[in-house]
């Protein structure tokens, strides 16, 4: 009869499991606008935010606030989480995630325009852009033109009559000088469940990048309030299998969140950010591994005695 390890083990091994999550996982940038400012980059605390629209930015502590009534037109905003020309690279089992907070305010809308749109992306030929400017493309010369990255698109709306599920995508014609204005710079894939938004509730979005093999990547979108999970979609960029989005290599290296907002009526008039966010998650294996090799060689030891 083979003896039972002891409960002391395994509660080790949960412990061990659970540390190497834990002690892997790092945030790079977790931005809450504690002191009411854009223009500051002090990694990982926060990260200068620039705008298209700078008139219609308030901040204030806790808040970047986007007046969506004040340009008439779409708004971009963007950030980066890595220092100009050290991208963060993912490697086979690592992680990368986007948490956004979120809130909708003055008024929201019925409509199933995707006009929410956010990404993470890396110009692999440009230095990052670091003054507000109102255009698709970065500025002058068109600098994001080539950039390569995945994102989401999503519907705010209050689900009257009309609602939508997200499109998740991957940008594949790196000749479009838009990074987010144009559709036909993007393979997308629609899914998960309707999303139906209320004016004032908090909401977290979740962009997660998770590459599964070295030409695999699953691309995960979920939006949750108070209340739990409204709505997730996975897609798989598998440039050899039957991915949904091609043959284009997967991307690997990143470090720039960049938003595209249209007008207030396809989104809300204000959108009220409180947190912007940037984890990386490494391969944990190596040190569950070692936490299993070491009750294994406890185990003998205990069996011996």
């Amino acid at each position: 009869m083979t003896a039972k390890q002891p409960a002391s083990s395994l509660s080790l091994a949960g412990a061990l499991i659970l540390t190497a999550g834990m002690a892997n996982a790092a945030f790079i940038l977790d931005d809450t606008f504690a002191d009411g400012s854009r223009g500051e980059t002090n990694l990982p605390n926060e990260s200068a935010v620039w705008v298209s629209h700078a008139d219609g930015v308030t901040m204030g502590v806790g808040s970047l606030n986007f007046d969506q009534t004040e340009s008439g037109g779409s708004q971009k905003m963007w950030t980066h989480f890595a220092p100009d020309g050290s991208p963060v690279s993912l490697g086979v089992g690592e992680q990368l995630r986007a948490t956004i907070e979120f809130t909708p305010r003055t008024a929201l809308y019925d409509n199933s325009s995707r006009s929410l749109r956010f990404g993470l992306f890396n110009d692999p030929t440009d230095s990052q852009v670091m003054s507000d400017t109102n255009d698709d493309g970065g500025g002058t010369g068109d600098p994001w033109t080539d950039s390569t990255g995945y994102g989401v698109q999503v519907a705010l709306s209050t689900g009257a009559t009309s609602s939508a599920n997200a499109n998740v995508g991957k940008r594949t014609d790196l000749l479009n000088n838009s990074l987010m204005g144009s559709s036909g710079a993007w393979t997308f894939d629609s899914g998960g469940d309707p999303i139906v938004n209320s004016l004032d509730t908090l909401y977290t979005m979740v962009l997660e990048l998770d590459r599964t093999a070295a030409d695999q990547v699953n691309v995960t979108f979920s939006i949750s309030d108070a209340g739990g999970l409204i709505s997730t979609h996975t897609i798989t960029d598998d440039p050899n299998g039957s991915g949904a989005f091609g043959t284009d290599p997967v991307a690997t290296q990143f470090d720039h969140l960049f938003f595209r907002f249209s007008n207030n009526t396809s989104t809300a008039d204000d959108l009220d950010f409180s947190r912007i966010a940037v984890e990386y998650i490494p391969e944990p294996s190596a040190v569950v591994m070692l936490g299993f090799g070491g009750l294994m060689l406890v185990g003998r030891r205990r069996r011996r005695g």
